[in-house]
């Protein structure tokens, strides 16, 4: 009997119904900007509801669409459960309205018995940074297989360590995504490095904020980013995944901000923002089949 992971996200996160759903995702990678270039090693996704960060997200997926990835891994922050290492998720697929996403089990066996790698359900259980990105997958890369990483509390030889261990899937056909917001600002998130004193105030200093990130992201400088991070205490949620994708995508640097904005743009809340971007890692021996 097939084990499932089913949606939590579904009526929440995006639509229930899976016409609508389907229309959804399609209209946003309608709208998105479409790069030309090679086939991409890595990609940089945020994770929030789709009416947030839905666009941003498109601009990611529209880079992979209809590409012949066989394999994504998905490495994800865990929000509610800590723990030291990688989590991964026995199960053989994860269900969402548009239907079933195949997870390769191979690969998810191999890695439980790898040191900081860990099978673990609970942090699944309610977490979101992964299950969002599963309807873009699903309308782009309708074949390929997911591995599922949850990430909690790493240091740099563990980013280091973990993304060691993955790299024996970095190949062609193989697609590593790191999910992850960018600045979380306001008192509801506990940080406000400078004050709420009006909309393009705040959203200039949040831009200056995130792309001190976003620009050691692209260069591939994961020591470099992890010290901002600790420096300014930017409050990126995917910290650790983005670490462990930039120790994978070395040969790809740099990489290239396809799409960045905040919820402040969405809402006109200068008050409560978070960040979203998509950054591309082009693979440079390989280029992208038309599709």
């Amino acid at each position: 009997m097939a084990r499932i992971k089913k949606s939590t996200l579904a009526g929440r996160w995006y639509a229930s119904d899976p016409l609508r759903l389907r229309e959804e995702v399609a209209a946003l990678l309608r709208h998105a900007r479409r790069p030309t270039g090679n086939r991409l090693g890595g990609l940089v996704v945020p994770h929030a509801g789709y009416m947030y960060s839905g666009a941003a997200a498109a601009t990611g997926y529209a880079a992979i669409e209809g590409v012949a990835y066989r394999r994504v891994v998905i490495l994800a922050p865990s929000h509610f459960r800590r723990f030291r290492g990688a989590a991964v998720l026995d199960v053989d697929g994860f269900e969402t309205p548009l239907g079933l996403v195949t997870v390769d089990t191979d690969a998810v066996a191999a890695l439980r018995n790898q040191p900081l790698f860990r099978e673990d359900m609970a942090p699944y259980q309610q977490e979101h940074s992964l299950e969002i990105q599963l309807p873009f997958l699903q309308h782009v890369l309708p074949a390929a297989a997911v591995v599922p990483v949850l990430l909690s509390d790493l240091s740099a030889a563990d980013c280091t360590a973990v993304a060691g261990v993955l790299s024996g899937w970095a190949d062609s056909d193989t697609l590593f995504l790191a999910s992850s917001d960018f600045v979380h600002y306001g008192a509801s998130f506990g940080y406000m490095p400078f004050a709420a004193d009006g909309l393009e105030s705040v959203r200039d200093a949040l831009r200056r904020l995130d792309m001190g990130a976003i620009e050691r992201v692209c260069a591939g400088d994961a020591a470099g980013f992890r010290r901002y991070v600790e420096e300014t205490g930017a409050t990126i949620c995917g910290r650790m995944p983005i670490e462990a994708l930039l120790d994978l995508v070395g040969p790809y640097v740099p990489g290239e901000l396809l799409s960045y904005y905040t919820s402040l743009d969405v809402t006109g809340d200068y008050e409560h923002s978070v960040s979203y971007a998509s950054i591309a890692f082009p693979r440079r021996d390989t280029t992208t089949p038309d599709a």
